[in-house]
């Protein structure tokens, strides 16, 4: 029978790595929403809004790459009636949220453009991503393992030891850390260039960071 390993007869390092990479897709919020007398009233118009919202989404298929609603409601729009000291009812609110993924970052703006003007809703974001299917994840995680095996190594070198193969592997996760302060939808003008607004999303730098806790098994040097 083969011996044991225990915790003893092992040395274990966590391998690190951190990679830096422009995002490659962005996620927006648009908000449809309309105001009207009465909850049915507020039901139909939402409808109609969103349903133009929904074709330029068709429009733009191959920019935006999946879609979801996020939040949907009819509520009582009130405020506060100071002589009666009460909250008085003037409307109905009928709000619709969808929010979309957009891998192609230089039509996002013409995306956004067209939204405005066919049905005037508001657009909250970017909030930025890679991929998941982003070959750097990969090149992280190979990192992380390389780096790995060296502290070992140099740990067994500096003990007088030598490393052998590989007891285990963990790994507490690939983590991705958006920028530290999300660049919000700009508008962009060049009076010799452009005669109307160009609505910029600019750019991100993700930080895509790997750990992997490797136990190697201790041999003679």
């Amino acid at each position: 029978m083969g011996k044991t390993v225990g915790m003893d007869d092992l040395i274990v390092v966590r391998g690190m790595a951190v990679s830096r990479i422009s995002a490659d897709r962005a996620t927006l919020t648009i908000t449809a929403r309309v105001k009207q007398p009465t909850a049915a009233d507020a039901e139909r118009a939402l409808a109609e809004l969103t349903s133009a919202v929904d074709a330029v989404l068709d429009d733009f298929s191959a920019v935006v790459t999946s879609r979801r609603t996020e939040h949907f409601s009819i509520r009582p729009n009130t405020y506060w009636h100071a002589p009666s000291g009460a909250n008085v009812v003037d409307g109905q609110i009928g709000e619709r949220g969808i929010r979309i993924t957009v891998a192609d970052m230089g039509r996002a703006g013409a995306l956004i453009r067209v939204l405005y003007d066919a049905a005037g809703v508001e657009v909250n974001g970017p909030e930025w991503e890679v991929a998941d299917d982003n070959p750097v994840h990969g090149q992280t995680r190979r990192a992380a393992a390389r780096d790995a095996r060296q502290r070992a190594e140099q740990y067994a070198e500096g003990l007088g030891l030598s490393v052998g193969g590989v007891a285990f592997v963990r790994e507490p996760g690939l983590r991705s850390e958006p920028p530290g302060l999300a660049r919000t939808l700009a508008f962009v003008a060049d009076a010799e260039m452009e005669a109307e607004p160009v609505i910029d999303l600019g750019s991100a730098l993700i930080q895509l960071s790997a750990s992997v806790e490797v136990g190697f098994r201790i041999e003679p040097s």
